[in-house]
C-alpha cells in the first residue's frame, strides 16, 4: 500500500491521533494539512497525512508552538529538504563533471590552473 493513498475518514483519523475531528478541521483551515476530498466532499487522510498530523501534535502539545509557528516550521523543513536535494544533485554533477569532460580535457584544465598559479607567483615576485 502507498503512503499517499487516501483511506481514513476524519473520524478514524481523529481516533488514530487521539484528538477531536474539529482539531483536524482547524488544521485544515489554518493551511497545515490538505486532505483528499472524495467526490462527495468527504475528507480522506492518507498515511503521510497522519504522519504530518502527528508531527503537528508534537510541535503544539510537547513543544508549545502555536499554529502560526507550526506553519513557519513546516515551510522551513520543506525548504531545507528541497535544498538538501539540490545540494545532492549538485554533488552528483560535480562528481560526474571531470569524468564527462574526458581525460584530455581534465589535463588541459589542470595545465590552465598551473599557469594561473605561476602567473600569480610572478606578479608577487
Amino acid at each position: 500500500m502507498r503512503r499517499d493513498e487516501p483511506r481514513y475518514q476524519i473520524g478514524v483519523a481523529a481516533r488514530m491521533l487521539e484528538c477531536h475531528p474539529q482539531t483536524l478541521r482547524l488544521y485544515e483551515r489554518e493551511g497545515l494539512i490538505e486532505p483528499f476530498r472524495s467526490g462527495g466532499g468527504v475528507r480522506l487522510y492518507c498515511d503521510a497525512d497522519i504522519e504530518l498530523l502527528r508531527r503537528i501534535q508534537r510541535f503544539t502539545q510537547e513543544m508549545g508552538v502555536n499554529l502560526a509557528g507550526v506553519s513557519i516550521i513546516l515551510r522551513l523543513i520543506d525548504q531545507i529538504e528541497e535544498l538538501q536535494d539540490e545540494v545532492g544533485a549538485l554533488r552528483d554533477h560535480i562528481d560526474c563533471g571531470p569524468k564527462a569532460l574526458g581525460p584530455a580535457r581534465v589535463e588541459a584544465r589542470r595545465r590552465s590552473v598551473r599557469v594561473r598559479i605561476e602567473d600569480a607567483r610572478d606578479r608577487e615576485a
